[in-house]
């Protein structure tokens, strides 16, 4: 427990140093910002879709600038030889994800709630948020260990974002029906959509949320076991 604890630490240490816990407060601040602007009227529709980019495309984004600033310095090899395990290495990396997304989302939902009396239920966003955010930080694992440069993350990042964020979107504003959304349900990033909506008190249905939260929990999980367990031990030799 105690190498955990400084090897969480050590996670959060670099991620000031590197300028990740910054960044994603000023995107915070400018999320804020943009619910003055669109006004008390409109804030509660968006509220949610803030939380969703920010914990699904934001920490994809973040998990692997830090991964890169690693790559650079070369930490990677300096944990492995280190004497915590493997999966405590990689767990503080998913939990230093994890409260990153939380910081951002309990902000903006508390910003929300207080000055524009946003109705959302802090528990189910919280459990929610956690569940986003673990599948979205395996997904950036698995873009970043498979490309050498930052632009390659980027062109992974926006190949996603119009096969799966964009159309999520899309239905969120209206512009696809109702029909498309069984087919949406293949997308990681509609689920966490409909989850955090229904923390704000959108309807959805029970058997819905079930299967986004099932299908995140296991691509999560899948994805550490089959990509990035295997391939970040071999990221960290290359380097």
């Amino acid at each position: 427990m105690h190498n955990f604890l400084n090897l969480f630490k050590g996670e959060m240490q670099r991620m000031i140093k590197y300028k990740i816990l910054q960044i994603s407060f000023v995107v915070t601040l400018l999320w804020l910002v943009i619910m003055f602007l669109i006004g008390a009227d409109y804030v509660g529709d968006f509220v949610p879709l803030f939380i969703f980019m920010d914990a699904s495309m934001m920490t994809v984004l973040l998990v692997g600038a830090n991964l890169f600033f690693e790559k650079q310095e070369n930490t990677l090899k300096t944990m492995l030889i280190t004497p915590s395990s493997y999966y405590a290495i990689l767990a503080s990396k998913f939990i230093a994800s994890v409260y990153l997304a939380l910081q951002s989302a309990i902000l903006i939902s508390l910003f929300a709630y207080i000055l524009f009396d946003v109705s959302v239920n802090f528990p189910l966003l919280v459990l929610f948020v956690v569940v986003i955010t673990f599948a979205h930080t395996a997904i950036g694992f698995t873009f970043t260990v498979f490309v050498r440069e930052f632009t390659g993350l980027l062109a992974f990042m926006i190949f996603y974002m119009f096969l799966f964020a964009f159309p999520s979107i899309f239905y969120f504003l209206g512009i696809f029906g109702d029909a498309f959304e069984y087919i949406l349900m293949f997308s990681p990033t509609h689920g966490s959509l409909l989850m955090i909506d229904y923390a704000y008190g959108v309807e959805v249905s029970w058997y819905l949320l079930l299967i986004a939260n099932t299908y995140l929990v296991m691509l999560g999980i899948g994805l550490i076991h089959f990509v990035v367990s295997p391939k970040y031990v071999e990221t960290a030799v290359r380097e």
